[in-house]
């Protein structure tokens, strides 16, 4: 009768997925691990390039993991999917995008693609099925120029971005940066709120 609401904040689910080990990954786990809200599972897909040597995926041990499980039956237990720096080198079965493809659109869950100069390549994760949820087609060129990125007219307004320390007023430099290469994209869906070369 006191007009109080009482919140429940439930714990986020997130399945992180690297394709290399770097030493971003210890970033992501101890950003993830830092808040006890965040219920994390995390494993790495690897197959290092010295491992060229015919070896059948399979036979490589690389994946003591319930993968079928989680990318089948549990995948909806899952509030956030990220693939850091994850190629598609036919490890995952295409099945497993497609499940994760449905999640996202028709489930509501979220999936961040944390990527490098392989989102332009062959092996980019916009060639599987994931491509209908991912909001920008690689064009295949990776630019390498010097830039600083900006927060777009969309990113003043977004949460995520509008308070970034280092952000300044609109016309001064930000305090981040530089960044030397970028992917150049073209948007599909979605706003885009940081930009970088050439407004791109």
């Amino acid at each position: 009768g006191d007009g109080a609401a009482e919140g429940v904040r439930e714990n986020l689910r997130v399945l992180l997925v690297s394709g290399e080990p770097h030493a971003g990954e210890r970033v992501w786990r101890n950003l993830l691990k830092s808040d006890a809200a965040v219920a994390l599972v995390h494993f790495t897909i690897l197959r290092p390039p010295e491992k060229q040597d015919g070896t059948p995926i399979h036979q490589l041990s690389l994946i003591a993991f319930p993968t079928r499980e989680l990318f089948s039956e549990k995948i909806s237990n899952f509030d956030l999917i990220i693939f850091d720096r994850y190629q598609n080198r036919g490890i995952l079965p295409p099945v497993y995008y497609d499940n994760i493809a449905r999640y996202v659109s028709n489930h509501g869950g979220a999936l961040l693609v944390a990527s490098g100069d392989d989102y332009a390549q062959s092996t980019s994760l916009f060639r599987t099925a994931l491509a209908p949820v991912l909001p920008a087609a690689p064009s295949g060129r990776v630019i390498e120029e010097p830039f600083k990125a900006r927060v777009t007219d969309d990113g003043v307004k977004h949460p995520v971005t509008r308070s970034l320390p280092g952000l300044r007023e609109p016309g001064v430099e930000p305090d981040w940066g530089r960044w030397f290469r970028q992917v150049e994209t073209n948007v599909i869906r979605g706003r885009t709120i940081m930009s970088g070369v050439q407004e791109k």
